[in-house]
């Protein structure tokens, strides 16, 4: 788990190939649930657990697909399971090089080896798709 978290943020941050940085990788990431919504209607829920991330389609979402299923998750049946975050969800987190995103992260007490902790202080909205990312 540490080497795909290590792999994941050497491609969102590009200091994160500095072996002191490396060293301090928390494997151990909190679980965590997120609520993926269109529109404030529930998509579905992305979940951190025993260092495995899980995506399912939420019973609301089954019933009315009021938006077309993610391409990275197309059969809205099954319960995802993957090691490493998935790029839709992955691309939710900034380069943290930029002033404004380390002020954040530092006010915010969150933690830059942790997925979980960076999606929960960045990932609600993106510029790269309509949808919301809430911690719950």
């Amino acid at each position: 788990m540490k080497e795909k978290l290590k792999n994941i943020l050497q491609k969102l941050t590009p200091w994160s190939g500095d072996d002191e940085f490396l060293s301090k990788l928390n494997s151990k990431n909190e679980n965590a649930k997120f609520e993926l919504s269109f529109e404030d209607k529930l998509v579905g829920i992305l979940e951190f657990s025993e260092d495995k991330w899980f995506f399912e389609y939420s019973k609301e979402y089954k019933e009315k697909q009021f938006v077309l299923p993610l391409i990275n998750f197309p059969d809205i049946d099954k319960k995802y399971e993957f090691e490493e975050l998935m790029p839709f969800f992955a691309t939710r987190i900034p380069n943290l090089n930029q002033p404004y995103h380390e002020k954040k992260l530092e006010k915010l007490e969150g933690d830059k080896t942790s997925l979980v902790s960076l999606l929960k202080i960045f990932g609600e909205k993106s510029i790269n798709n309509p949808f919301e990312l809430k911690f719950i």
